[in-house]
């Protein structure tokens, strides 16, 4: 068997995949149509020193997580007249073993082991594996950053300073994050997802385009976050949103109203939708109505029970065991 490609998912959608580079006839070309169709690069090769090379990724949240391992390979982004084009991401780098030099704008940069880097496919650049290399990949969504306030891109590498510590604990991070060998359930995936796209942000974006995090869109959507993480709150509202990201109660409705759903009515949205998560990816031991209600920030079972048969037309228990039976 040329290349050995499983899949439990959708493989343009980054899910949970590993393909090899085998031996074998055709093991090369079919390494690379796989890198063109669905990975958006094109894939030169050595039949015989690229043997072995793998890679394994998945999602958490939007962020896909790669650990490619390559050996004796060049790699360039394809335009946007293909389908496989990748120019909505930005892709984060962490170089964990040999080394790998990229060329773009006319210049060569070498990363070693250790080193942290941004690549933007929308332009032209080469990937070059001398030798066998480790590599961490992150494919970031540019619309999740630009809902941060962050519109920064660059035609070549956007290197993360090893001197910072901010940049060194980010890569750690990322790579403890990489490294897990059982799969976290969905909602700390999703967590994990939003984490990792916190760190990314606070550690390799320049510090000046910061300034920009005040615009609507990027208030919105730390408003957004700041309910995510306070949901099992009871006592959670406007006034208290609006003080997590430092605001005014009125400023932050307007926001929201121009958007075109009230503050409120997004929050028991969130904490519906949270609670729904919850009943379908847990099992009928794993907790009762009214705990999975008081993670979700509310008081009582019933007020509960009433606001999630208006919003899903069938009760909690319901809901529950017609997920548990699918």
């Amino acid at each position: 068997m040329p290349v050995r490609f499983d899949s439990w998912d959708v493989f343009m959608h980054f899910d949970k995949h590993e393909m090899t580079f085998d031996t074998g006839l055709g093991a090369g070309e079919r390494w690379s149509d796989i890198m063109l169709n669905s990975r958006g690069l094109r894939c030169a090769f050595d039949p015989r020193q690229s043997i072995d090379s793998t890679v394994k990724s998945w999602t958490l949240g939007e962020v896909g997580v790669s650990l490619a391992e390559l050996s004796t390979q060049t790699l360039s982004p394809v335009g946007e007249e293909w389908p496989s084009w990748q120019g909505g991401w930005l892709f984060v780098k962490l170089v964990t073993e040999g080394h790998v030099h990229v060329q773009s704008r006319g210049l060569v940069e070498r990363f070693e082991a250790g080193s942290m880097f941004i690549i933007d496919p929308v332009y032209p650049f080469e990937e070059v594996f001398p030798e066998r290399a480790g590599m961490t990949v992150l494919r970031v969504p540019k619309a999740r950053l630009r809902e941060r306030g962050v519109h920064r891109s660059s035609a070549g590498p956007l290197v993360g300073d090893a001197r910072s510590p901010d940049v060194r604990a980010t890569r750690d991070l990322i790579q403890c994050i990489a490294r897990q060998s059982t799969a976290p359930g969905v909602v700390a995936q999703n967590m994990m997802g939003e984490q990792l796209l916190e760190l990314i942000e606070f550690a390799m974006i320049d510090p000046g385009a910061r300034s920009k995090r005040r615009c609507p869109e990027a208030l919105v959507h730390q408003a957004k976050r700041y309910i995510e993480n306070h949901l099992g709150e009871a006592g959670l509202d406007v006034a208290a949103i609006a003080n997590g990201v430092h605001v005014s109660s009125q400023h932050l409705q307007r926001l929201f109203r121009a958007k075109g759903m009230s503050l409120m009515r997004y929050l028991w949205q969130a904490r519906l939708e949270r609670a729904a998560l919850l009943l379908r990816t847990r099992g009928a031991h794993d907790g009762s109505i009214q705990e999975i209600a008081w993670q979700c920030g509310f008081t009582t079972a019933a007020h509960f029970s009433r606001l999630f048969k208006r919003q899903y037309g069938v009760s909690p228990s319901d809901f529950r065991f017609a997920g548990n039976q699918s």
